[in-house]
């Protein structure tokens, strides 16, 4: 068939209306028709329903598309077309049946379209409603130009990059469409690519490393191919910060190691955040503490991969219910995750004191000690007074780090016992269990430096699976460095998606500490069993007033 050879009022039928196309390096005005629907069909090679038909053909019980007819063909790609994007899909109908058409389409001489998949599908559901509309307003591309599928294809993306705005497309869709397009079928370089979509060369590869991911991240669930699986997890954004991660590794072996963990905790479903995550796994990475996690989150691994490979997995369904099954591991991998950040943030806390300590010293060495002539009396006795507490300050520190004790002479030793009571036995208190049922309870307050004795927290909680409970009931306060407390424990009850207030109102005693700690523990645990203990900054006793 080819609809230029078809022109008759009823069926074909030209207008005065023109579109400007580029096809083979040409721009020109082509003419524009009016098209009885029923003789249009799809184009099964759009990358806006890419993912929609590898579901489509993974179905064994689906007929091929070669053996449908137009009408059931077509009928098929709509359903992908309107659940695509359904909120797009209504707007445009909407749009058309309040104005008509306005924007022609593309179609090859065959009836094919090339370009206005979703106008056409609007005029399709229009005209079940109201058979007025029964015609397609587009460009009809002449029958030589059926076989250039290279010159079909680069209009193509023109079009869909240009006009339909590439934020109209699911983000897999075309790194997959991409992927075909360049790597698996060769129909275009990535120079070709770039210029036909406007993007740089460097945004195509980097596209083309996130589809590899993801067709590596397929085959290793079991699904290969089956790219509506990626979809519906929605990996692109893991997969994209996942690429600069793995140009970091500086052996094949590290890249496998960390692309394995990666895989492993998507395919478990341990995070909610995606960003989250990755940016909690790039700080395990900036970290000393990246190689044993790593190595933990392996191990955990080579457990689920026998277990994969017992379950024989090929199917979504089959895949869900092996993560469900597995729900064990998938906290296991999680917990992984929060031991080594906690260790991280504990490491960087005791480094902390050691780079302020150089900061300052770097400050005092770049004071010129030339103008101290130069100062008024006034002056001059402020510089002594903050000299002063500077001195204290770092008397103290000093003192702190010894342990706060001189060394007592030997022949005073027995004296010292006898005249010194023995120090009271330190509160120990243990991590509680976590089980796989409890949720995370957290602080909101960034800030980790109290100031004042009467100030407030908030307080959240993280569910990790459905099964967790809505609500947990809590006990938090502070303590010191002997796990005493410095206030009145509180006993809370904290929602999910909801931020709870806590007063708090320490003792005096405070004002004498350099830090104290924050204790979240659950009601139901035992009095020495903690769910979190975070370390806070104390600076109430005095005010340095440096003026550096």
């Amino acid at each position: 068939m080819n609809l230029l050879e078809l022109q008759d009022a009823s069926l074909v039928e030209k207008t005065n209306l023109t579109r400007k196309l580029t096809l083979g390096g040409v721009t020109k005005a082509y003419p524009v028709y009016r098209v009885r629907l029923n003789l249009l069909y799809y184009n099964d090679q759009n990358d806006r329903i890419a993912t929609w038909i590898t579901q489509y053909k993974s179905d064994p019980e689906n007929a091929a598309f070669d053996t449908l007819d137009r009408e059931q063909y077509n009928k098929t790609i709509e359903g992908f077309i309107i659940a695509s994007n359904p909120a797009a899909m209504e707007k445009t109908k909407n749009n058309i049946a309040l104005v008509n058409q306005r924007e022609p389409g593309v179609v090859l001489a065959d009836g094919r379209i090339i370009d206005g998949n979703r106008r056409f599908t609007c005029l399709r559901l229009l005209h079940a409603e109201n058979p007025a509309f029964n015609y397609f307003e587009t460009v009809i591309l002449e029958a030589s130009v059926q076989e250039d599928h290279k010159q079909i294809k680069m209009l193509e993306l023109a079009i869909q990059h240009g006009e339909e705005q590439r934020v109209d497309y699911n983000l897999i869709d075309l790194a997959i469409g991409a992927y075909h397009d360049i790597v698996e079928t060769g129909l275009l370089t990535i120079d070709e690519y770039a210029e036909s979509t406007g993007m740089s060369v460097s945004e195509i590869k980097r596209r083309l490393e996130v589809a590899q991911l993801i067709i590596d991240f397929l085959a290793f669930m079991g699904v290969p191919g089956q790219y509506h699986v990626a979809r519906e997890m929605q990996v692109f954004s893991v997969f994209n910060e996942l690429v600069p991660l793995l140009r970091r590794c500086e052996t094949e072996q590290a890249r496998e190691e960390l692309r394995r963990s990666v895989f492993n905790n998507t395919m478990m479903k341990t995070f909610i955040d995606q960003r989250k995550y990755m940016r909690d796994l790039k700080a395990m990475m900036d970290s000393g503490l990246y190689s044993s996690y790593i190595k933990k989150q392996n191990k955990i691994a080579e457990d689920l991969e026998e277990k994969k490979a017992e379950a024989g997995i090929t199917t979504k369904k089959e895949l869900d219910e092996f993560v469900k099954r597995n729900e064990d591991a998938a906290e296991d991998l999680q917990i992984s995750m929060e031991r080594s950040l906690l260790q991280t943030k504990k490491s960087q806390a005791r480094n902390r004191p050691s780079q302020i300590v150089g900061k300052s010293i770097s400050m005092l060495k770049d004071i010129d000690t030339g103008v101290f002539d130069k100062l008024t009396p006034a002056e001059r006795e402020k510089l002594q007074t903050q000299l002063g507490k500077l001195s204290s300050a770092v008397l103290m520190m000093a003192d702190d780090v010894t342990d706060g004790a001189a060394p007592v002479p030997e022949k005073n030793v027995s004296e010292a016992a006898e005249a010194t009571p023995a120090p009271a036995a330190i509160k120990q208190l243990r991590p509680a269990a976590c089980r796989p049922d409890e949720p995370m309870v957290y602080s909101l307050n960034p800030e980790q430096t109290i100031n004042t004795l009467s100030f407030s927290q908030r307080f959240s909680m993280l569910r990790y699976l459905d099964s967790q409970p809505s609500e947990v009931h809590c006990i938090v306060g502070f303590v010191n460095e002997r796990n005493e407390d410095l206030c009145s424990p509180q006993e809370i009850t904290i929602s999910d998606g909801e931020a709870t207030k806590v007063n708090f109102a320490l003792n005096a005693s405070v004002s004498s500490l350099s830090e104290c700690w924050l204790v979240i523990r659950f009601a139901a645990d035992a009095p020495d069993e903690v769910r979190l203990k975070m370390q806070f900054n104390v600076k109430i006793a005095f005010d340095l007033e440096f003026d550096f």
